[in-house]
């Protein structure tokens, strides 16, 4: 199938331009979706709750294998919302019901795919630990590696709103192919998308953890579990959007 290139360069918003859709699609998402979104943030505490509990240092490779069980489980709980939020925003359609169905096979390929990201976006601080290297290579290896991933993880943006819609032709090769020349502007889209949710959780985050009070370390650890939420849905309507301008050979 011949790429479509040039006229969907065309179509492809600027970041201010990108940025201010997206807060509207989340905007839309939370009144049309609303049960589902509560539901999901539900979940996701819990989820950061029992990470909160069972992660201990970060630095050690247990610690960062734990933090990726945790991020798998994260996608798990959060994967019914994400589908359904990615088809309101292509496709119109309003689902009622949060269905974790392991069963389904939308669901299947969904959560296959939010793994095989999880395990790339885990290699920086994996892959490191693992080698024990001495401090200054510990630290190249790991920043090369981290660069790396994101690029691959930009590249990689627009497969999880195909398997939303069940596109059948979603290969990562698809993908990157779609994607060419774009990461660079997903990423300044999804940068000035997230940061304020961050830095406003950041402030109180921090002014809680502070008291050095298990406790309110937890309640630390879920306001930024709440913020990851918001974060999500953010990236979900700019992945969504990204799907609709770029999406050739991904396309459902």
């Amino acid at each position: 199938m011949g790429r479509r290139g040039d006229n969907i360069m065309d179509h492809m918003p600027g970041v201010i331009d990108a940025v201010k859709r997206a807060y509207l699609d989340v905007r839309d998402i939370y009144e049309h979706l609303g049960n589902l979104a509560i539901m999901a943030l539900g979940l996701a505490l819990v989820v950061t709750a029992i990470g909160f509990f069972l992660f201990g240092s970060g630095a050690t490779l247990s610690g960062q294998l734990i933090r990726l069980v945790m991020r798998i489980a994260f996608g798990l709980v959060l994967a019914p919302y994400i589908i359904a939020a990615h088809r309101f925003i292509i496709l119109g359609e309003v689902t009622t019901r949060y269905d974790l169905a392991p069963g389904d096979p939308r669901f299947q390929r969904f959560f296959g795919w939010t793994v095989v990201l999880a395990l790339i976006s885990a290699i920086p601080a994996v892959v490191p630990s693992i080698l024990s290297l001495p401090g200054v290579l510990h630290a190249v290896l790991t920043i090369g590696l981290a660069i790396g991933v994101v690029i691959v993880i930009l590249r990689l943006f627009i497969i999880l709103p195909a398997v939303a819609v069940d596109s059948d032709r979603v290969t990562w090769q698809n993908a990157m192919a779609d994607t060419a020349g774009y990461a660079g502007r997903i990423f300044l889209i999804g940068l000035a998308a997230a940061l304020p949710v961050g830095i406003a959780a950041a402030i109180p985050a921090a002014f809680f953890a502070s008291f050095g009070v298990s406790l309110l370390t937890l309640v630390a650890a879920l306001i930024q579990g709440a913020a990851g939420v918001i974060i999500a849905s953010l990236m979900v309507a700019i992945a969504s959007r990204a799907y609709e301008s770029l999406a050739d050979r991904v396309r459902a």
